[in-house]
């Protein structure tokens, strides 16, 4: 039999190689308390506020309670490192079931002194906590299956109790818990009894011994979580997500030894000083719509006064394409922080959100260059942070500047993935990923969303699929966690109704915007046109109108290659022709829709996928669209005479297929056939070919009901059923944008700086240790998928896939000879189906 050390010291056990338990649980519990007590919450009709806090504090200081026995404590003093990593695998070393059982009976214990153990919601807090320090080092599992045990977890359970020295425990938890209340009196040999005490019980009609814990946790509990749903509320679940989110930094922070990055305060006007230093040379050019652009900043922002702090959470910015929404919306959020400071109390961080990798980098530019004009110098990352799974590894703050610091880069990512910052420009994907997740990753910063004003730019990119699933649960987490979001975009979708009251427009009357202008007019054909015959007509606009720029959007990869590759054939003198989509490296794509901002003089003709239609500020004279949903037709008509040149724009719309006989319309070879159908109608009831700008509104509202109206919300509440009874696990699924499609990712290497960051990559693949690897890795992650595209899993061993780099790879002799990329057009596909990328 094998025998136990209890031995221990109060002054012995250690959390970590170089810090004390007591010490550690004392931080984290702190640390916990202190996050929440700094967050206003409207949960009072539901959970005190004061007795979150304490519970918060419970499950900081019990969440590493396992580490007390011998066997942690041997695995953490081993030298050696093969001794050590066996140690490590052993199930007795792991420390979070033993240490969720012990918070489960902690807050118990609490509650009941405070007569709270019966009452309603209050009685869901001990499972709860359970599930939070259960899953600290790993992801959530769905709440019922939490509460299975085996005869297995019973053996492990009693060896790590038998080997705890619970009367040095004890003297730690004397001392911890009179930090909340002097009364309670918790015996920490409670878990012991629980553990090891067995009664006789009557399972299918026999006769069987039981653990205290299993009957309690199996039955009662099990119970309780069958029955959550009939509450018909997401309190239990973004309870569980927030203390989850406490309890995850407060233990990443005081592990890594981080220091609490100090909160800084903005000048709420300095977006009106750089549009003053900015723009007062550019008042006469462009006059119309910079005097737009200006009555709806000054509109807006007339607003932060007038709206109602407490009813007023969900927020909407509805003006047209080009009319400055980015500087209006973050104006509008500095002063709108700035008041809630003043008036609540707390200081909201601005987090501003985006659907798309392409738009992040070109916002995220625009407010740094706010802060540089004004400032004179680069805002630091405390002030501003740019936060997706491609940006820099690298964190500054106000108070380094002048310090010659070391940079630890695995500090610098806790601090990015914590949104440690005033600002945070982040893709959709982070943001929602968060709210609706069981990762441990995304979960952790959802106590920094609190409290927040959240910018959601270009919302029209969410799937109608999800709309009730966003409006029950934004509405929730905006009411109950006092978090404000502001919907902008030139076409809203009805995923929260103004004519119902469900959210506050900044601009009153917005339509006297959209009517009045005539940027562009829409002509649309909606008899289907053969590719060939396409190349005809856009060659005669091409040669007819000789001094226009022209951008041409289409729906394939391989539609899109077909159209640059003739252009190009055509030779056409003085014009500087591009292709974009996501075929071709973003090293690449981002350079060159940089030399298309830059607007030389010389002729341009564009040739992209969708991913130039939300938010890259590009402008045409004549614009050609690939038959798509309207909010898509509408986001590309945005970038057609966009600054109010002196002639008005064109925007022509096909339905291409891809021969005569009718094969492969591209619209339905990507779109879902609902939303072509919707838009489709849309034109029919407009009835006529050519539509000015000035009636996009109606069209547009007209559109988003119908979706309204004929979408399904199946999916909407099959996810909200798995919320409502905590159904983790099952959320992993949920995806914001899926593909409908495998990929693999494949690295190019193009030129020298590639060849070098690939040697770089498969040096770092090849050690050993997994930590220095994944460190590593970090250093060079962003340059390294600069030279990264993504393709079909068709083309898996045309790309020379490895699985054990994970990547395919293409190297600079192929591309030299043409192989399976050009410089050019990007990744060459075999002859088939087209695909999307966007």
């Amino acid at each position: 039999m094998e025998q136990v050390k209890t031995s221990f010291l109060l002054n012995d056990l250690k959390s970590h190689p170089n810090r004390l338990l007591k010490d550690h649980l004392f931080n984290v519990g702190k640390c916990c308390k202190d996050i929440l007590s700094s967050k206003k919450l409207n949960i009072e009709e539901y959970i005190d506020s004061a007795t979150l806090q304490d519970v918060a504090y419970l499950i900081g200081v019990t969440h590493d309670f396992g580490k007390a026995t011998s066997y942690f404590q041997d695995y953490i003093s081993e030298k050696d490192e093969k001794k050590r990593a066996k140690l490590k695998n052993k199930p007795e070393t792991h420390h979070g079931f033993v240490s969720s059982i012990f918070i489960y009976y902690a807050i118990r214990e609490y509650l009941q002194t405070k007569n709270l153990i019966d009452k309603k919601y209050y009685e869901y807090l001990p499972i709860i906590g359970f599930l939070v320090v259960k899953r600290h080092h790993g992801n959530l599992h769905n709440a019922d299956d939490e509460v299975i045990f085996d005869e297995k977890d019973d053996e492990i359970l009693e060896k790590q109790i038998k080997s705890v020295n619970f009367g040095e425990l004890n003297k730690i938890y004397g001392f911890l818990l009179s930090e909340i209340n002097p009364e309670i009196n918790l015996d920490c040999n409670i878990i012991k009894d629980k553990i090891l005490h067995s009664e006789p019980v009557s399972i299918y009609g026999k006769q069987k011994f039981q653990k205290d814990y299993v009957r309690e946790l199996s039955r009662k509990e099990k119970k309780r979580i069958r029955n959550i749903d009939e509450e018909h509320t997401l309190l239990f679940y973004f309870i569980t997500l927030l203390l989850y989110s406490i309890l995850l930094d407060a233990d990443k922070t005081d592990a890594a030894n981080l220091e609490k990055i100090k909160r800084i305060n903005i000048n709420e006007n300095i977006v009106n000083e750089y549009k003053e230093f900015k723009f007062s040379d550019e008042e006469d050019k462009n006059k119309k719509i910079n005097e737009m652009r200006n009555k709806i900043y000054e509109e807006v922002l007339s607003n932060v006064d007038c709206i109602n702090l407490d009813k007023d959470k969900i927020l909407s910015l509805n003006v047209p394409t080009g009319t400055g929404k980015t500087l209006t919306a973050l104006s509008f959020a500095l002063k709108l922080k700035n008041r809630i400071e003043s008036e609540r109390g707390y200081k909201p961080r601005i987090i501003y959100s985006l659907p798309f990798l392409s738009i992040i980098d070109q916002n995220f530019d625009v407010f740094e260059d706010v802060f540089k004009t004004v400032n004179k110098e680069n805002p630091t990352s405390d002030i501003l942070l740019k936060h997706h799974h491609l940006s820099d590894i690298a964190y500054t703050r106000k108070e380094d500047e002048f310090e010659n610091v070391d940079k630890d880069i695995g500090k610098d990512l806790l601090l990015i993935e914590g949104w440690n910052s005033e600002i945070i420009v982040t893709t959709f994907i982070q943001f929602f990923h968060s709210l609706i997740s069981n990762r441990n990753r995304a979960i952790r910063k959802i106590h920094n969303i609190t409290n927040s004003i959240v910018i959601l730019d270009e919302v029209q990119a969410i799937p109608h699929k999800y709309w009730l699933l966003l409006n029950r649960t934004i509405k929730f987490f905006a009411e109950q966690f006092n978090t404000y979001l502001i919907f902008i975009t030139a076409t809203q979708p009805l995923i929260f109704d103004e004519t119902k009251k469900e959210m506050s427009p900044l601009v009153e009357n917005k339509g006297k915007y959209f009517n009045s202008l005539n940027r562009m007019k829409l002509i649309t054909n909606l008899e289907p046109v053969c590719l060939e015959d396409f190349r005809d007509i856009l060659k005669e606009d091409i040669i007819q109108n000789s001094d226009k720029d022209f951008l041409v959007v289409l729906n394939t990869i391989r539609s899109s290659k077909d159209i640059y590759d003739f252009v190009t054939r055509l030779n056409i003198k003085n014009v500087e022709l591009y292709y974009l989509s996501t075929n071709i490296i973003p090293k690449e794509r981002l350079i060159r829709i940089k030399k298309i901002k830059e607007k030389s003089a010389t002729r341009s003709i564009i040739v992209s996928t969708q991913l130039i239609e939300a938010g890259v500020d590009i402008d045409a004279d004549i614009v050609y669209r690939d038959f798509a949903p309207l909010d898509s037709i509408n986001q590309v008509s945005g970038r057609c005479n966009r600054n109010f040149g002196d002639k008005q724009g064109i925007v022509k719309l096909f339905i291409l297929k891809e021969d005569k006989d009718g094969r492969a319309y591209y619209p339905y070879m990507i779109y879902e056939s609902f939303i072509i159908k919707k838009t489709k109608e849309v034109f029919k009831e407009i009835d006529k070919s050519e539509i000015e700008e000035s009636e996009f509104l109606k069209l547009n509202e007209n559109y988003f009901k119908k979706v309204n109206i004929g979408k399904s919300d199946d999916e909407s509440n099959s996810i909200l059923e798995k919320v409502e009874k905590l159904k983790f696990s099952e959320l992993s699924d949920f995806k914001l944008i899926e593909k409908d499609y495998p990929e693999v990712d494949v690295f190019i290497e193009v030129d020298d700086d590639a060849k070098s960051v690939w040697q770089e990559y498969k040096e770092i693949k090849s050690l050993k240790d997994l930590r220095e690897r994944e460190k590593r890795f970090l250093g060079v992650k962003k340059e390294f998928y600069d030279h990264v595209i993504s393709v079909p899993g068709k083309f898996k061993n045309k790309v020379g896939f490895d699985e054990k780099m994970g990547m395919g790879y293409i190297s600079r002799t192929e591309i030299e000879q043409e192989l399976n990329y050009n410089q050019e057009t990007g990744f060459k596909r075999e002859e088939g189906g087209g695909t999307l990328i966007c």
